[in-house]
């Protein structure tokens, strides 16, 4: 146990959910190079120890399940889950719904178990050290001692309050099991950040800013990227709601697949003709002509990662088509195109050949998706 004088320091990188497909600072080799950096004896998580024994993560934190736990893994450095979550019983009383983790048939287009989508300019331009800065932290500060007007409304703020006490807690007990010589990382939600620093400085832990270890360069961050960012930052810019909203990162796009080299996949091929559509706004009918060569070409390949936790839904958590396979994905954006044309009859082909392949509760909820989003 760590007794005073003897404690280990914390390093707590506060995170925004999935921006690392969205910011070319918060990508996930810019995350790998930082912990290279730190070189933590240990690593704190968010998620709570007994959903992370099942290996079930938020679909939302792709920082933790893509990025932080499988470096981790790779490099032998012990991973603590340090999250609270209320129980079934206590969220249905608070909240009415008995797991929050579970969105509604179909989802909303933004917000809580809505599709995750960033509009933001700073969401686009943080950097990796955002959540140390002045203005975030007050504006935090703001937030957690913001009653409102109502009792009956401040659920949200009381819990999230409580939950951040108890992840402060969780951290300490990690915390009494190292020495001076170590430092532990936690990578945390940055709206937790500010909190549990105050908690553990409060119990004489020092804590140092991440800042403090310097900025990633390009040459460790190119180091550090591995292909399965690539596909990620491919899929959430030109498949998902931000290419809906027209809110996309065109220079991490063009970065990833340039990393890619000479690599070449039906995937890739598929990308590069989304990327025309979406930044090029190539005509319908040279993306129609684009896509039916691949449709022509494509046998069994699918997705490398398509960010979908729940199989039985057709969406991902963000985007409404996430779990169509690659081949009905295409034809998918074939109808698109002529749909733009205002070719209907067409249109309504390809979809009557995607619904054919699918059970009842899919195919009612792709439909859905397609009155709302595919345009």
């Amino acid at each position: 146990m760590a007794v005073l004088g003897q404690k280990p320091k914390v390093v707590i990188l506060g995170v925004g959910h999935s921006t690392q497909l969205i910011n070319y600072n918060h990508q996930p080799a810019a995350i790998r190079a930082f912990i290279n950096k730190v070189k933590p004896s240990a690593i704190c998580i968010e998620r709570s120890p007994e959903e992370f024994s099942r290996n079930d993560f938020y679909e939302f934190t792709y920082e933790q399940q893509f990025a932080v736990v499988p470096y981790a893994k790779e490099n032998n450095i012990p991973l603590y889950p340090v999250d609270w979550t209320p129980s079934e019983t206590d969220s249905e009383l608070g909240f009415g719904i008995k797991d929050l983790s579970v969105p509604r048939f179909v989802r909303q287009k933004e917000g809580f178990l809505g599709f995750t989508t960033f509009t933001e300019k700073r969401d686009f331009e943080d950097d990796l050290y955002f959540a140390e800065k002045e203005d975030y932290v007050k504006r935090i500060a703001s937030w957690y001692s913001s009653q409102p007007e109502k009792t009956a409304f401040d659920l949200p703020r009381r819990m999230f309050l409580y939950r951040t006490f108890l992840q402060s807690r969780r951290i300490q007990k990690v915390l009494e099991n190292y020495s001076s010589t170590d430092t532990i990382l936690v990578v945390i939600g940055a709206f937790h950040k500010n909190d549990i620093e105050n908690n553990l400085m409060e119990q004489g832990y020092q804590i140092i800013q991440p800042s403090t270890f310097g900025n990633t360069n390009q040459q460790e961050i190119d180091e550090e990227f591995r292909k399965q960012d690539g596909y990620s930052i491919l899929s959430f810019n030109l498949l998902g709601m931000q290419s809906q909203i027209e809110k996309t990162n065109e220079k991490l796009v063009d970065y990833a697949l340039a990393k890619f080299g000479n690599d070449e996949s039906i995937e890739l091929e598929f990308f590069k003709i989304r990327r025309a559509v979406v930044f090029e706004k190539i005509p319908s009918k040279k993306a129609l002509n684009l896509y039916q060569v691949l449709l022509g070409k494509i046998d069994n390949e699918n997705w490398s990662w398509n960010g979908v936790k729940d199989e039985t839904r057709i969406d991902s958590y963000f985007d409404p088509f996430g779990n169509l396979t690659l081949k009905d994905r295409i034809r998918l954006e074939v109808a698109r195109e002529y749909r733009k044309l205002s070719k209907h009859n067409a249109c309504q082909n390809q979809i009557e050949i995607i619904n054919s392949g699918l059970n009842s509760y899919k195919k009612s909820m792709l439909n859905f998706y397609i009155e709302k989003y595919l345009n």
